[in-house]
């Protein structure tokens, strides 16, 4: 018979032991390294101790909480880390109880594949679900305890098996709570650092655009005028030429600033997306044409959203330029749309020499550009276009074979439309360039 003074603290020692972890967790993700030796640390520490003082049931029966450092490793960090863990819990096995070595091996093999595959999609479930999903995997090893309880014929003292789990399956929640805390935190930050950059951006643009393009538009007239001069040498002519070229550069990175500076809240009304991506496809074959690059586009007719036209133009401008610039030596960029039940999802896809992860990471960074000469102003302004409609963007790339930028934005629906809904995953018709 377990003593309950004696069960208690053991229950309170491992839950101490366990929640090391988030804290570890929040100063590995406030440094960017989440695959960092201190977390990885901390996890090889929790397994070596809450294995090495194990909470006594009944019966000679000890349990631990092993689970919770291997789910972490996983699910919070990558299945590299999850391995590693998984390969120091079976050696403690073997250090500890040598005859069960065997069973951990497999039971851990099973584990370790099926939390593989899990782990593709749980970053993108919500806090409920990962919950959940923690609770399901668990349950089994809970099952199995009390199967062990029948065989034995302890079922007396099963209470203390069921208080065990049900501190295993708060601690786990609590753990998995306070990672999601960080990490919120961290994006809330990032986001906060990214508002702070546009803002300075935009009293910079108000502050000082017209001062700069008033001299401007003078330098570049007088320039004009020299051109069409007869006297010329073809030297001159050639740094005449270049002359405008920067600063026609330097007018189209002031627009990108007073973009920046402009209300947050322009006039909204419904705009037919169908019509707009076929006149901006329209609007850039010439310029693809400049590099060989054919414009395909697969767009379903009658979508309808609500939105800024002008904005949306220089978003879907701004997103093909960058696909044909991505294809120096040409390509086909294809540009598609259609409904998905309640939103409208528009994809630009190109053959151009795509991005590693760290460069996706980083777009839409003020000053970071692909391009030699990018300022990255660009995608900051087509990503805040794209917040203000509401919509969400996906980013996939491989080098060497491209790029697809998937925009999802919400549908427009008039009135009898909202009182008889009828999505569909297709609009009628399909209109093909």
């Amino acid at each position: 018979m377990v003593l309950l003074y004696d069960f208690t603290a053991d229950l309170i020692f491992h839950f101490l032991i366990m929640i090391m972890i988030p804290f570890i967790h929040k100063i590995s993700s406030h440094r960017g390294d989440r695959f960092s030796a201190p977390l990885l640390s901390v996890l090889f520490l929790a397994l070596f101790l809450t294995m090495t003082f194990p909470v006594e049931i009944a019966g000679g029966q000890f349990f631990d909480l092993k689970f919770i450092p291997v789910f972490v490793a996983y699910f919070y960090i990558k299945p590299l880390a999850g391995f590693l863990t998984i390969f120091a819990l079976i050696s403690f096995k073997g250090f500890f109880s040598p005859g069960d070595i065997w069973i951990a091996l497999v039971n851990y093999t099973i584990i370790s594949v099926l939390f593989f595959y899990a782990s593709i999609f749980y970053k993108k479930c919500t806090f409920r679900q990962k919950l959940i999903i923690a609770v399901v995997f668990y349950l089994p090893i809970t099952i199995t305890r009390y199967v062990i309880f029948l065989q034995k014929d302890i079922n007396e003292d099963a209470v203390y098996l069921l208080l065990f789990s049900a501190v295993s399956i708060v601690t786990l929640s609590i753990i998995i709570y306070l990672i999601e805390m960080n990490l919120l935190q961290e994006k809330m930050m990032e986001k906060l650092r990214n508002a702070e950059k546009i803002n300075a951006i935009s009293q910079l643009a108000a502050s000082i655009a017209h001062e700069i393009r008033n001299p401007m538009t003078t330098v570049r007239g007088f320039l004009q005028m020299l051109k069409n001069e007869k006297n010329l040498t073809a030297d001159q002519k050639t740094f005449i030429k270049i002359s405008l070229e920067e600063l026609d550069r330097s007018n189209h990175i002031i627009s990108d600033f007073l973009s920046l500076a402009r209300p947050e809240t322009p006039v909204a009304s419904k705009v037919s997306l169908s019509g707009l991506l076929l006149e901006v496809a329209d609007f850039m074959r010439p310029y693809g044409l400049m590099t060989k690059v054919e414009i395909r586009t697969s767009i379903f007719e009658g979508i309808f959203i609500m939105g800024n036209p002008n904005e949306m133009k220089q978003l879907f401008i701004n997103l093909m330029k960058n696909s044909i610039e991505a294809m120096p030596d040409g390509g086909i960029l294809e540009v598609s749309a259609f409904k998905r039940n309640t939103t409208a999802d528009i994809q630009i896809k190109d053959e151009g020499v795509g991005m590693s992860k760290e460069r996706l990471q980083m777009l839409g960074q003020p000053y970071y550009s692909t391009k030699t000469k990018g300022t990255g102003l660009g995608l900051m302004i087509s990503f805040d276009i794209i917040n203000r409609l509401k919509g969400k963007y996906l980013i996939e790339s491989t080098q060497n074979k491209g790029t697809s930028f998937t925009i999802s934005l919400p549908l427009y629906y008039s009135p009898e439309e909202i009182r008889q809904p009828s999505f569909q995953n297709r609009s009628e018709g399909q209109r093909i360039n």
